[in-house]
């Protein structure tokens, strides 16, 4: 029984081995309808959870977040199932019957059985994707649109913005540069550039990231680091602002590589505040700063400064036309067009506002904005004011002091594209009564310099061609004018229009500066009642001006006074103008001035470039006279007797005075002494305590050496020529002395003035001239030269310049040119004076010219003396052999000009002497080669007995030559270069000839000289030797 039992058992568990898998699988092929059908359904459910969770991410999409990792991973699972499942069943139901007939009920069974068994186990899967599906959030804030992202074609590149975009991707290269600034006028398109400036520094300077934000006029620093924050997908939740920058720093420091750009800074930022890291702490962050001011750029500590500027007439014209649309084939409608483009000014902000006002607008409608345009009524034409004057209003209410408004307002009182002078604006503004809390006048000139660079730094100015004007855009104009124009400026501004008619105004009492400047008015109202009035510019040009005897009657509160170019009497009634502080008269004709005498007030006086046929004694009464400018125009009656002269006693009456300017007009004075005079001497204008410019011309030069009781001390900026042929009325140096001797047999003085020793103290650009018993510059004066920066000698018997132990009086000396001096045989000789290394001259050029018996330039003196020279030449010294030793030359490391011409006895550049042994220095010469680092160009022309550069022969290199000339040289026969000298000269001119016969040691130089080769033509053959 228990082995029955036994066997029954194996039985069973063998049964249930073979047929439980059998069950299954029959129950697999019996279900099989159910089966699919199941996982269809489970595949319906999961398509209806993946609709929902797809429309809650497009929902996320739209509102620019970002879909999280998983939820993405999940819809990829999804998709997978469902390809999979539509592949296998699909075609589930239609096939049955054919497979049945035509591969069996076995083949069949099988068939519905795998599949069967498949559905249940896509089952389980979809079962478990769908619990899965259940996301309580699908998405989250992605990081900021990068900036390269921006719509493509937004940046319209212009020669000018192509200019400033180069320079400033080339500032973000360099290692060296942190901080950036980029400035211009507003409207200029900064902005727009700056987004161009993001784009390409992350495409082709490999910036990780790139923040731009705008900082404007009014600073909110939670703000602004917000935005960074935000661009950098930062989140700021502290309220206290330094814990935030820390933050911020912290996260901008993981970033290698990081473009910063501060869009419209106004003021300087401190950038530790905002929590931005530069320089050591972060050698990866760039920072570009754009600004309004060149001047901010400068309180930011920007390495580089790129000014952008307004486009050119060709690009002003593509812009305009772009915006304006289609201006037609009408030659009219376009000139019209090109006019009002013009007006623009080359700023894309009035150019785009002006095309937009105008697309398709009839002819009429163009015409009438041109006159809008020229006549400053820019209110006429749509969003001129709103966009454009908007913008400039917003740079003069940010200029800090109403001094410089008040400069800047004063600018547009005249015509367009004027030329102003710097110098009638200190004229204007002083007798406005400006800087008050200035003593001197050269204080508030210094003062109103600094405004107007300002100004120009903030681009509301713009710099003139000539030295000592500003300008004023049009466009930049046009807003000055509609600022002027309130009741608070009371400007009225009629300059340029050429007016037929006076202008007249309802309330006059408004009115208190008023511009004519350039008008043709023929008719002018009898008397001006304009009350207060304080500033009237009345300038002509080669217009005649008709104003009746009562007209400046009742202006009694006017201070300035603009009559330039007048030519006609002065009106009585000019006496009446007791408040008067500047009257100018320039470029005009005065035949009678005696009424000046009346305006007793009077500070500034200008009759610069006028003719003046009797000087007015009369002016002996304005006491109050700080500036007196007579620096007249000749006329024919002063040409033909010169005996317009200052009558005594008239200069010396003027004890206010702190700036005279008599230039070349009166040149006739007293010699100290004689009694019974009939025109001034200088000692009144040496009495003159308060005198600190002065601009004169001196015919008899004892009356300039002669001594006065008291000599005038505070003389600081002057122009004063002795007996000089020539007046040249702008000097390069503010203190400028001109002594020529020539009418006077070139005999010294038998004294010096302690008058002269003063100036000769303080003079910066001394000319000698024609002083025959003059032996060196040391016999003026022992204590003399001190500010001597420009020494010139001419004609005079000079046989040296100055010794060693005078030295000391010429550390300031730069430039020294002598010329035509007959006897002068050295220009620096020792006289055994030890020289201390301290003592270096700062002399940068030398020109030796006409010099017929120089045999040496520097005698006997170490050349450490002379380290700073940059420019060389000597002509026409034919005794002279040579122009320096190799010692000296090996100390000449800023040389960059070194010529010589026609010096026939020269044999060698350079070669050694017996003194050479005595100097100390020498023992640094290693004697194999000299090198010229800064030299750039070298020309050696008509020198008939030159042999050698060098001698002895040692080589010479000029890494930085780029001109070489030489030139009827017919017996130098080698250029002993190295390769270095080779490596930047771009020009090389001699004769073929003569080039061909030169002997190389290394013929590759020639080859490399031949490459820059231009060829000299001469009358005579350069290879004839003497």
């Amino acid at each position: 029984m228990e082995i029955l039992g036994a066997f029954v058992t194996t039985v069973v568990e063998i049964a249930k081995c073979v047929l439980l898998p059998i069950g299954r699988q029959i129950g697999y092929s019996f279900h099989y309808h159910k089966n699919v059908r199941g996982l269809r359904n489970e595949m319906v459910e999961l398509g209806r959870i993946r609709g929902a969770i797809r429309n809650r991410a497009d929902e996320a999409l739209r509102k620019g977040e970002t879909i999280d990792f998983a939820v993405e991973e999940w819809f990829k699972k999804v998709d997978e199932i469902e390809s999979d499942v539509k592949k296998k069943f699909d075609d589930y139901g239609k096939d049955d019957k054919r497979v049945c007939c035509s591969s069996g009920c076995f083949t069949y069974l099988g068939s519905r059985c795998k599949l069967s068994k498949e559905a249940i186990e896509k089952m389980g899967v979809v079962r478990e994707v769908q619990k899965h599906g259940t996301f309580s959030s699908i998405s989250h804030l992605g990081p900021p649109p990068s900036i390269d992202q921006t719509p493509a074609g937004y940046f319209e590149v212009f020669e000018s913005t192509k200019i400033a975009l180069t320079q400033v991707m080339a500032a973000l290269d360099n290692n060296e540069l942190d901080i950036i600034g980029v400035f211009g006028i507003g409207g200029i398109g900064k902005t727009t550039l700056m987004m161009e400036v993001a784009k390409q520094a992350k495409r082709e300077l490999n910036f990780d990231e790139v923040v731009m934000t705008t900082v404007s006029h009014k600073l909110q620093l939670e703000k602004l680091q917000m935005e960074i924050a935000e661009q950098l997908g930062l989140k700021l939740r502290e309220r206290s602002l330094p814990v935030r920058a820390l933050r911020l720093a912290t996260r901008l420091k993981l970033v290698k590589k990081v473009l910063i750009i501060l869009d419209d800074v106004w003021e300087r930022l401190e950038l530790i505040q905002v929590g931005i890291p530069h320089g050591a702490e972060h050698c990866g962050c760039k920072i570009v700063v754009t600004t309004r001011s060149l001047d901010v750029c400068n309180e930011m500590d920007c390495k580089s400064s790129i000014n952008v500027k307004v486009l050119n007439a060709d690009d002003s014209w593509k812009l305009f036309k772009r915006f304006a649309g289609n201006i037609g084939e009408s030659p009219t409608l376009h000139t019209v067009a090109k006019e009002v483009a013009q007006e623009g000014g080359g700023l894309p902000i009035a150019l785009v506002t002006l095309g937009r006002a105008l697309r398709n607008k009839e002819p009429h409608r163009w015409s009438q904005a041109l006159r809008a345009l020229r006549t400053s009524k820019h209110e006429e034409i749509k969003g001129m004011n709103e966009k454009v004057f908007s913008c400039i209003k917003l740079s003069f209410d940010y200029i800090q002091s109403e001094e410089a408004k008040l400069c800047f307002l004063y600018c547009s009182l005249f015509p367009e594209d004027y030329d102003i002078s710097v110098e009638n604006l200190v004229m204007y503004l002083v007798a406005e009564g400006l800087f008050r809390n200035l003593e001197t006048l050269d204080e508030r000139r210094t003062r109103l310099h600094a405004i107007i660079d300002s100004l120009k730094g903030s681009c509301l100015l713009l710099c003139s061609d000539i030295e000592g004007y500003v300008k004023m855009h049009d466009v930049i104009r046009d807003a000055a004018i509609t600022i002027a124009s309130s009741d608070l400026y009371g400007f009225m501004i009629k300059a340029g229009l050429e007016l037929r008619y006076f202008p007249k105004v309802e309330n006059p009492t408004t009115v208190k500066r008023f511009s004519l400047i350039n008008s043709k008015v023929y008719k002018y109202p009898d008397q001006l009642e304009y009350s207060e009035l304080c500033a009237l510019l009345m300038q002509v040009d080669g217009y005649f001006l008709n104003i009746p005897n009562d007209f400046f009657a009742g202006l009694k509160a006017l201070k300035v006074l603009d009559l330039n170019g007048y030519s006609s009497i002065l009106p009585t009634s000019i006496k009446c103008l007791t408040n008067l502080r500047t009257l100018c008269i320039q470029g005009g004709s005065l035949k009678e001035a005696s009424i000046l005498g009346e305006l007793t007030n009077l500070e500034i006086l200008s009759l610069k470039e006028s003719t003046l046929d009797v000087f007015p004694v009369e002016i002996r009464r304005l006491t109050n006279l700080r500036v007196l400018d007579l620096r007249l125009r000749r006329s024919r009656l002063s040409l033909q007797y010169d005996d317009v002269t200052v009558p005594p006693n008239v200069l010396s009456s003027l004890s206010q005075l702190e700036e005279m300017y008599l230039g070349k007009s009166f040149t006739r004075w007293e010699v100290e002494g004689l009694s019974g005079r009939s025109f001034a001497n200088l000692a009144e204008v040496a009495c003159l305590d308060h005198l600190t410019t002065l601009e004169i011309h001196i015919r008899d030069c004892n009356c300039f050496f002669v001594d006065f009781v008291n000599p005038q001390q505070n003389l600081m900026n002057f122009k004063i020529e002795v007996n000089a042929i020539t007046y040249d009325r702008e000097a390069s140096k503010t203190r400028r002395l001109i002594v020529n001797m020539h009418d006077d047999n070139g005999g010294l003085p038998k004294s010096v003035g302690s008058w002269a020793k003063a100036l000769l103290k303080r003079t910066e650009q001394l000319h000698l001239q024609n002083w025959k018993d003059l032996r060196n510059v040391e016999q003026l004066s022992a204590e003399a030269f001190t500010c001597l920066a420009w020494l010139y000698i001419f004609n005079c018997g000079v046989n040296i310049i100055c010794s060693s132990a005078f030295f000391k009086n010429l550390v300031c000396l730069e430039n020294l040119t002598v010329k035509s001096c007959s006897e002068c045989e050295v220009v620096f000789l020792s006289d055994n004076h030890t020289i201390k290394k301290s003592v270096v001259l700062c002399l940068k050029s030398v020109s030796f010219r006409d010099l017929p018996k120089l045999n040496s330039i520097w005698k006997g003196i170490d050349p450490y003396v002379f380290q700073n020279l940059e420019y060389i030449a000597v002509v026409k010294c034919p005794k002279l052999l040579k122009l320096f030793t190799p010692m000296y030359a090996e100390l000449l490391k800023r040389l960059v000009h070194l010529e010589t011409y026609s010096c026939e006895g020269m044999v060698t550049i350079m070669s050694n002497d017996d003194d050479d042994q005595l100097l100390a220095f020498s023992q640094g010469f290693d004697g194999n080669k000299i090198l010229f680092p800064q030299l750039e160009i070298l020309i050696l022309s008509d020198l008939r007995n030159l042999t050698s550069l060098i001698q002895p022969k040692i080589l010479l290199d000029f890494p930085s030559l780029e001109w070489l000339r030489v030139e009827l040289c017919p017996k130098l026969k080698q250029l002993p270069f190295g390769f270095q000298s080779l490596s930047k000269l771009s020009k090389f001119e001699a004769d073929r000839t003569w080039f061909e016969g030169l002997e190389f040691q290394d013929e590759t130089i020639k080859i490399c000289m031949e490459d820059c080769f231009e060829e000299l033509h001469f009358e005579e053959d350069c290879n004839k030797t003497n």
